[in-house]
C-alpha cells in the first residue's frame, strides 16, 4: 500500500517534509514513526486524513499521514 507522510517542525529536519511510502499492509502510524527514524519522544499529534489520531491507529491504504512535534512557546 502506499501513502503519503508530512512531517512538521523539528521532525522534519532527518527527513523529508512531504514523502510517499509503499508499506505492507497492516501498519500502525507508530511503526511507520519508527521505520522515519522519528523519536515517538518528540510527537505530540498524529493525524490520520486530517483527523486526530493515536500512534497505536492503523494506517490505510491511500492514506495522509502527519506527524507534528510538541508545541512550545511562551
Amino acid at each position: 500500500m502506499i501513502i503519503s507522510i508530512e512531517l512538521f517542525g523539528q521532525l522534519s529536519p532527518q527527513s523529508p517534509r512531504r514523502q510517499t511510502l509503499e508499506l505492507t499492509p497492516r501498519k500502525t502510524a507508530q511503526e511507520v514513526a519508527v521505520a522515519l527514524g522519528i523519536n515517538l519522544e518528540e510527537i505530540g499529534l498524529v493525524t490520520i486524513n486530517g483527523v486526530q489520531s493515536e500512534l497505536q491507529d492503523q494506517v490505510p491504504p491511500g492514506c495522509r499521514l502527519c506527524f507534528f512535534p510538541y508545541v512550545t512557546g511562551g
